[in-house]
This record gives C-alpha cells, sequence and structure tokens, in this order.
C-alpha cells in the first residue's frame, strides 16, 4: 500500500490535505483516483488509513478511516556511520540499511575511501539524492520513519560523535579475530541498549591506526565473521544480526 510521510501532522485531525509534492507525486506520479486508499505516518507514531476524498489539480484530500500505532521501528536506534564509496555502492548501502531499521545514517570520509570530499555545491546534491533514496526505501518497507542522511563528516569527528550519543560502538574490522559480534552484545540485554553505532569502513577497509583510535575512543572491534564483505555488504549484514538478536 502507498505510504506518505507526513510526522508534523498531529493524529487527531479526520482530514488531511497533502502539499504540493506529496499531492502531485499521488495524482501525477502513481496516478492514484478518488476512493483509494493509501497510509500516511503521522506524529508521535501513529499511522493513518486514508482514503482518497478528493483531487483537484494542485492538492489532494484524505479521509481518516482508523488509526493504529506504528508497529515497524526496531526497539533501539542504529546510526550507521559508512565510510563513503562509490556512486551505487553508497545508494545500495542506505537503501538496504533503510530497509533493515537503520535510524540515521552518517557518511563518513576515512583514511582509505576512494571517493574523496566534493565542494560544498556537489556535495549537497549528493546528500540530497541519498536522503531521497531513504525516503523511498522508507516507503517500501513499512517504515514509521524516514532515517536522516546527514552531510559527510571526518572519521575523527565521527568517533567523538558516536562516543557521546551511543550506549555501545560496534566498529567491523578484518583485523579483528577474538571477539565476534555475538560476543560483544552476549551481556546486553535490551533494555541496557537505547542505543547502537556502527561503523562500517570503505572499499579499503580500516587502517590499524585507525582501529587503534576507535578502541581509544570506547567502540570494540568485532568480527563479523570469516569472510571479507563487500562495503556495501556489511552494514546491511550486521543491521540484520542486530535485529535477529534483538527483535525476532
Amino acid at each position: 500500500m502507498t505510504r506518505l510521510f507526513m510526522e508534523h501532522i498531529e493524529a487527531g485531525s479526520g482530514t488531511i490535505t497533502l502539499g504540493n509534492d506529496d499531492s502531485r507525486y499521488i495524482s501525477k506520479v502513481l496516478r492514484m483516483k478518488q476512493g483509494e486508499k493509501l497510509t500516511v505516518v503521522l506524529k508521535d507514531g501513529v499511522e493513518a488509513l486514508c482514503e482518497i476524498s478528493k483531487i483537484d489539480s494542485d492538492a489532494v484530500t484524505l479521509s481518516v478511516l482508523e488509526r493504529n500505532s506504528i508497529v515497524s521501528e526496531p526497539p533501539y536506534g542504529i546510526t550507521l556511520y559508512q565510510s563513503v564509496s562509490k556512486g551505487e555502492r553508497m545508494e545500495l548501502t542506505i537503501q538496504k540499511c533503510v530497509e533493515l531499521g537503520v535510524t540515521k545514517i552518517v557518511p563518513v570520509f576515512s583514511e582509505r575511501c576512494v571517493v574523496r570530499p566534493d565542494e560544498p555545491r556537489k556535495q549537497n546534491s549528493k546528500t540530497e539524492r541519498w536522503q531521497k533514496i531513504a525516503l523511498e526505501a522508507s516507503r517500501q518497507s513499512g517504515r514509521g520513519k524516514i532515517p536522516e542522511v546527514t552531510t559527510p563528516v571526518a572519521f575523527k569527528d565521527a568517533l567523538v560523535m558516536a562516543a557521546k550519543d551511543s550506549d555501545i560502538v560496534l566498529f567491523p574490522w578484518e583485523g579483528e579475530h577474538a571477539v565476534s559480534l555475538k560476543d560483544a552484545l552476549k551481556d546486553k540485554k535490551l533494555s541496557d541498549i537505547k542505543d547502537i553505532s556502527v561503523f562500517i569502513g570503505p572499499e579499503g577497509g580500516y587502517s590499524d591506526p585507525e582501529a587503534d583510535a576507535a578502541r581509544s575512543s570506547g567502540a570494540v572491534t568485532v568480527t563479523i565473521g570469516k569472510r571479507i564483505l563487500r562495503t556495501e555488504t556489511a552494514g546491511a549484514a550486521v543491521l540484520a544480526m542486530l535485529l535477529y538478536n534483538y527483535e525476532l
């Protein structure tokens, strides 16, 4: 079912008038008709089943049929600190990690990134595209929120952010062989975890000094298996492991 996000609207309203972009999406892109149903994500964790009651040239009006609490969000927050990768790899990472429940994605420029920082205007355009991919993935997967994709940050700044905002910081690294992700989580009950940060390296992996810096900042270096995963696979793999550990 078609899904829209209007998280600024209170759940008590009986009718909803869509803005220009959403109206155009419904009437011009999807070519939906009066009487068809869709879901709208509202404020405070509520989603509404709605029916299109009116379609004008510049606005679509919905009638709210029923309201329900959103149950699709993970019971914890996950911030993915993803080293910036080339083109479609980065876009695939964003798409799949949104589907798997990520809360926020922070692109990171680490030592071995193939992609280098762009000038601000070009980077802003790229970030807007990444955010659009997050929106589309949220619609497709029935998310209760649209994860934020931030502008890229330097690796050292990402470590500071993660240490400040997380209950645990996981740092998958091919140089770690003793501590698995399962080991790192075995004493971490869901009641102890509100925010998890995950660092994923670039095509060339993390350097030894970066891993040392991560450990010094409080991150836990972990192995996620005997095979080395591509950068666009690793983040989704870790999120799937967290989903299995805490949600299933």
